[in-house]
Parts: C-alpha cells; structure tokens; sequence
C-alpha cells in the first residue's frame, strides 16, 4: 500500500478513475521535480496513467509543478490561473488537455 500524498498513491488512484474517464484525444505530462513524472493518455480507450520516465516527447501538454498543488486543482480548492500567475504550475503545449484531464479526473473523483 502507497504512502497518503505521495505520488505512487496518486497514480493508484489515477489508475482507478481512468476506468471511468473517456478519451478526449489528448496526453499530458505532469512533471513533479524530484517526485517523479506521470503521463496521462487519453487518446484511446481505455486512459492509462502511469509512472513516466520515456514519455516527454509524445505529450500534447506538460504540466510542471508540485503533486499537493495539482491534488488541489483537481479538488477545485485551487484555480488554475491563480496557481499559473502565483508561479505554482507552468503549462506547455495544449493547455486545454490538462484542463480537461483535470475536469474528467475531479469528475472521477480522484
């Protein structure tokens, strides 16, 4: 069993809700510094979400920041403009694809 808050227990929990998530076209790349990377792919069905370490070159969008920041975007108990100009999260590539994965993923209840 994974540690509450670390990044092997968010990717379980990703996991479980891509069951439930339907593919948009899109993948992202979260990038949490020291804590590992974690690719989302939903452009076909079933969404997988895994640990990254070769994936960089084929996401649509990359997000960097911390994994307590992106757990509260998904929340809704941080807005994603506020985490932007604060310096919190930096977005590259099709920001809407991280958006969207975090609706669907806020939606799956992760």
């Amino acid at each position: 069993m994974s540690e509450p808050g670390s990044i092997e227990d968010f990717v379980s929990r990703a996991q479980q809700a891509a069951t439930r998530i339907e593919p948009f076209g899109k993948s992202v790349l979260f990038d949490f510094g020291t804590d590992g990377k974690v690719f989302a792919d939903a452009r076909q069905s079933p969404v997988t979400i895994e640990h990254a370490a070769s994936f960089a070159a084929r996401a649509d969008c990359r997000v960097k920041t911390r994994l307590k920041i992106l757990e509260r975007l998904i929340s809704g108990s941080l807005e994603p403009m506020t985490a932007m100009f604060s310096g919190r999260l930096k977005i590259s590539g099709d920001m809407n694809a991280a958006l969207e994965l975090a609706r669907r993923l806020r939606a799956a209840d992760v």
